[in-house]
């Protein structure tokens, strides 16, 4: 575990946590039939003679961390991939409906910089009264 993890394992966790943790995972054979109760034949208590279970699941082993150069190599081939794709085109309809939609938005941007603060700040405020739901009632 990095440094950084223990730091925040720390934190999070108390020390007899952490202990068991860190703990090697206790080994349990397979039980060879279910657990009998009072009345069982495995004992004279009556308990059968399977390992008990654990308080928790045993952990799978601690994943190891990248190197740098495990890391580089795997971000230069992402990039090389992202690079290498084919490029998507839109077909010529879709591009001039694009380039159309761009002419008239900077079109009607010239009519908004001629307007003074103060008719800008009534303009926003009709804008948004006409785009708020109606009040029932």
């Amino acid at each position: 575990m990095s440094k950084i993890g223990r730091a925040f394992m720390s934190l999070i966790l108390d020390k007899k946590a952490r202990e068991r943790l860190n703990a090697p995972a206790p080994t349990t054979g397979p039980t060879t039939g279910p657990a009998r109760g009072p009345g069982g034949a495995n004992s004279p208590s009556g308990r059968a003679n399977s390992p008990t279970p654990t308080a928790s699941a045993p952990l799978s082993p601690p994943r190891r961390e990248p190197s740098q150069a495990e890391i580089k190599a795997r971000l230069d081939a992402k990039l090389d991939q992202v690079q290498n794709r084919p490029q998507r085109t839109a077909s010529p309809t879709r591009q001039q409906l694009i380039q159309d939609a761009l002419r008239t938005r900077s079109a009607k941007q010239d009519v908004f910089e001629n307007l003074s603060a103060e008719q800008r700040l009534k303009l926003q405020v009709l804008a948004m009264k006409a785009m708020m739901p109606p009040k029932n009632g």
